[in-house]
């Protein structure tokens, strides 16, 4: 049993996945295994997975969103830890060394980020420099203890995923999937944030507005289920709905759908 499992979903990622999986295998904490699950790629990342040796399993599914993939290479792999790695970001070679230390060192967190340093679609620093703890946003200080989690940037204990369960597979494409998965952890267990830019996220996929307003309504809709009954978190989940439905009207004025979109309007 190895002590981390890196789990990468894998979806038309053929130019960067190789570098992705080489910034694992560079780690210095090195008692880790890899699992790679492709959802169902068409142009050909399962070849270049494949061509980098028996250290990565691989395993391929038919399309059926991030979630998903997450869950099935959670299920399949058998680490004390699991690290989420997204097919087109990077880490820093002591990133799970660093992080390893920490939940051996502190049995009472089950999660534990770094800050995130973000890079262009060639791999270019940008300059910017995403704070693994952030309590001034809103977000994060009413459900994930101040913490700002990107999953690439975490390492969770197993144990944890096994009490709070797997990412919610509602979530039908990237986006939104891992912030539910964060606000369940937070009530559970301590989260800690080691203070250092380990985790490079790549700033190249755009996502079609309808899926990101589709998952929007997804996350309000279940956190109001949760957490509904709690005055400051509810004020700020029907801000945000408002929020929700006057930009799905924008969109669907945008689209020729004018009578539906001014109806979300007025419900903004």
């Amino acid at each position: 049993m190895p002590t981390v499992s890196v789990v990468i979903p894998l979806y038309n990622a053929r130019d960067v996945i190789r570098e992705t999986v080489q910034s694992v295998l560079a780690q210095t904490w090195k008692d880790y295994e890899i699992v790679v699950i492709d959802d169902g790629s068409t142009d050909g990342s399962g070849a270049v997975v494949r061509s980098l040796g028996p250290a990565l399993r691989y395993i391929r599914q038919e399309n059926g969103g991030v979630a998903r993939a997450r869950n099935r290479g959670i299920a399949t792999s058998t680490g004390v830890y699991i690290a989420l790695l997204d097919h087109d970001d990077l880490w820093h070679p002591t990133k799970l060394e660093k992080q390893v230390a920490m939940l051996t060192q502190r049995p009472e967190v089950g999660l534990v980020i770094t800050d995130v340093a973000h890079i262009d679609r060639e791999g270019r620093p940008m300059g910017i420099i995403g704070k693994g703890y952030n309590p001034s946003e809103t977000f994060a200080r009413l459900f994930v203890r101040g913490y700002v989690p990107t999953p690439s940037a975490a390492l969770i204990r197993r144990s944890v995923l096994t009490a709070v369960g797997g990412l919610d597979e509602s979530f039908l494409s990237a986006g939104m999937d891992d912030h539910e998965l964060w606000t369940r952890i937070a009530v559970y267990c301590e989260i800690a944030n080691v203070p250092e830019p380990l985790t490079f996220h790549r700033n190249m996929e755009i996502r079609p507005a309808r899926i990101g307003l589709s998952h929007r309504a997804i996350l309000i809709g279940k956190l109001l289920e949760r957490f509904g009954d709690d005055r400051g978190k509810r004020r700020y989940l029907m801000m945000e709905q408002a929020s929700y439905f006057a930009d799905l009207g924008k969109h669907l004025i945008e689209q020729g759908r004018r009578h539906e979109g001014r109806a979300h309007l007025h419900q903004g």
